[in-house]
């Protein structure tokens, strides 16, 4: 099988900083002798391998849509306690390690604390700097720490055929940084949780300890600058790092990585860094103050920002252009409830309505309640799902419908009842093993990220795997891609580009590929929530048929709908929630569309001996309409 790679995301090269970057080395060479050398390629090299090894762990963190402002106060502080260890121990390992272990845990406060925090990554890491940078003053009594031994600096001024140690380390790093976030699974949660976090939260995503982590590769990753450049200089001051944050910050955004998250490519950032190393030594050379390389840095920022937001807006415009109109749906739409001459089976092109016999039971839920501060939005769900069923549940707004199949499919955890999977009672600590349990749900929001191509979101959360030369795990797209077109076509789902991201799709393509991911072999339970909202016939009838299909191959589904013609269309049993309970469960031939709309509406049965009382016509008509 021919192997593909997908980009993930809508990264950008930076083809165009990139020739910039030639025209300035152009101009810069042609204006001074000495520019065009090897050694100043080796020493701009040098001087911006800190900024390409820090720009790794902040290219991480502003692709999952974060950013850590506090590394300058992580430089200062690492380098001084480095420094200590170094001279007090005279052991060059001790040194590096302690120097690691540090970073490691300044970035381990990090992210613990925007992740319980809740707030902004900007404010969090703003106030840690401050408190890091101060703990260096504290540290070091204000003074720079030396007299290392020669065996310590030899770290950061030992060179290899000329190459500087520092520079190689950068380099190394920089390509297993890329490279894990192209092509690791991992690296493609990361563009996910950028592009929409609470999409990637949903499909199984640990999105809090995932972002927690990155801090601590940051951290860990800050820990090797400050090592290296402390042994480089030969001190280690709380001075250092004044503005460096500027400068990688800089370098990531210009090349490429969207300050919003979701989109960017290391080569690019590659692009950024070698600007930003380019500029300030040519303003060097052209012997301009310190405080000219800070405003040109500053002004590079807000170009790049500016073009990010131009890129964003032309993005937006050309999905707006490209995204297909869906067609109205030629057949007319009854505007009465379904007679005896046409069933609602018949409306939506599901054929004969006698239903297989349902299976053994793959769900039993159990007074499942749950609270929300002193709302209770849920008090006593209690229904079961068979293999081979659809079960239609409904209520008004508010019944405690989307809290139940939140519980369900692992989003919440219940504060009371139980939840049986063929027999088996579970409790899942996440959506992700529910997932793993056989449970599939395609949330009302189709918990997709826009950002990521058709295939990507398909397989986002249970991503394909292989091992590259046998030994490098790597995400397989190649069967991501195969999966994707034998899925969708299953489903009878024409979607051709596999790497068009979904933003681009129109709503029903979009409701398509979320659906198409819950079908996937093995699936014990669908869930279904709202899956027809906002689309016309055309759009319904698919999804109602992909619900029926996958209740014929086996599966238990879920269905949750306020259009009472979806309900009688595809429904085995109806189950009717009000104020958090079910206050009604039995198959659907046993109740009309009259009395379905009074129990969800909370009215009484008013049903006579001899029919119905009351103008049930015009309720009939309402149920039509989906009211």
């Amino acid at each position: 099988m021919t192997r593909r790679y997908l980009v993930p995301g809508e990264p950008s090269r930076r083809t165009g900083l990139a020739l910039l970057c030639v025209v300035l080395v152009a101009y810069f060479g042609l204006s001074y002798d000495n520019f065009f050398t090897v050694s100043n390629g080796l020493t701009i090299l040098m001087n911006v391998s800190a900024i390409a090894i820090a720009a790794i762990g902040a290219m991480f963190l502003v692709v999952s849509g974060n950013v850590d402002l506090s590394i300058g106060g992580q430089y200062a502080l690492i380098s001084v306690v480095t420094a200590q260890f170094a001279k007090n121990s005279g052991n060059v390992w001790l040194a590096v390690f302690i120097g690691l272990l540090t970073g490691t845990i300044l970035g381990l406060v990090n992210g613990i604390l925007v992740k319980y925090m809740k707030i902004s990554p900007l404010i969090v890491t703003l106030g840690t700097m401050a408190v890091f940078k101060g703990l260096a003053y504290l540290v070091s009594s204000g003074k720079s720490v030396f007299g290392f031994s020669d065996a310590f600096i030899f770290l950061g001024r030992a060179r290899i055929n000329t190459v500087p140690l520092p520079v190689i380390i950068a380099a190394v790093l920089f390509v297993i940084g890329g490279f894990w976030l192209l092509r690791s699974a991992t690296g493609l949660r990361l563009f996910a949780i950028g592009g929409n976090q609470q999409a990637a939260r949903l499909t199984g995503v640990d999105v809090d300890w995932l972002v927690v982590k990155l801090y601590v590769v940051n951290g860990l990753l800050m820990g090797v600058v400050a090592v290296l450049t402390t042994a480089r200089l030969g001190s280690g001051t709380p001075q250092i790092g004044t503005s460096f944050e500027l400068d990688v910050l800089t370098a990531v955004i210009l090349g490429g990585v969207g300050f919003a998250g979701g989109s960017g490519h290391p080569a690019g950032v590659f692009v950024g860094v070698a600007t930003i190393g380019i500029l300030s030594s040519g303003l060097i050379f052209a012997g301009l103050e310190d405080w000219w390389q800070q405003i040109s840095k500053g002004l590079v920022l807000l170009l790049a920002l500016g073009a990010d937001q131009i890129a964003e807006h032309r993005r937006a415009r050309s999905v707006r252009k490209d995204a297909p109109i869906e067609a109205a749906d030629p057949t007319p739409v009854a505007a009465g409830p379904p007679s005896a001459s046409g069933s609602a089976e018949d409306e939506y092109g599901l054929g004969d309505a006698a239903r297989r016999t349902p299976g053994e039971v793959v769900l039993r839920a159990s007074g499942l309640a749950r609270r929300f501060g002193s709302v209770f939005a849920l008090r006593n769900g209690t229904f079961e799902v068979r293999a081979g069923q659809v079960v239609c549940i409904v209520g008004d707004n508010g019944a405690g419908k989307s809290t139940l199949i939140k519980l369900i499919s692992g989003v919440h955890r219940p504060d009371a009842g139980t939840i049986a999977l063929d027999g088996e009672p579970v409790e899942f600590g996440g959506p992700i093993d529910a997932r793993r349990a056989g449970i599939e749900t395609v949330h009302q929001d189709l918990a997709v990220c826009p950002n990521l191509g058709v295939a990507h979101n398909l397989i986002l959360g249970d991503e394909p795997r292989r091992r590259m030369f046998g030994v490098i795990p790597v995400r397989d797209d190649a069967a991501a891609i195969a999966r994707t077109r034998d899925r969708l076509a299953s489903l009878g789902i024409a979607l051709t580009d596999m790497n068009r991201s979904v933003g681009r799709l129109s709503g029903g393509q979009r409701q398509s590929v979320s659906i198409a991911r819950a079908m996937k072999e093995g699936v014990k339970l669908v869930i279904l929530d709202e899956p027809t909202a906002a689309l016309g016939v055309t759009q319904t009838r698919n999804v109602l048929r992909i619900a029926r299909q996958a209740a014929d191959n086996g599966a238990g589904v879920i269905l949750i709908s306020h259009d009472i013609r979806t309900v009688f269309a595809t429904a085995d049993r109806v189950v009717v929630l009000r104020l958090g309970e079910v206050v009604y469960d039995d198959e659907i031939g046993n109740v009309t569309h009259t009395r379905l709309l009074h129990l969800m509406a909370g009215l009484e049965d008013v049903r006579g001996p001899s029919g119905p009382v009351g103008d049930e016509a015009a309720l009939d008509a309402a149920a039509a309409k989906g009211n």
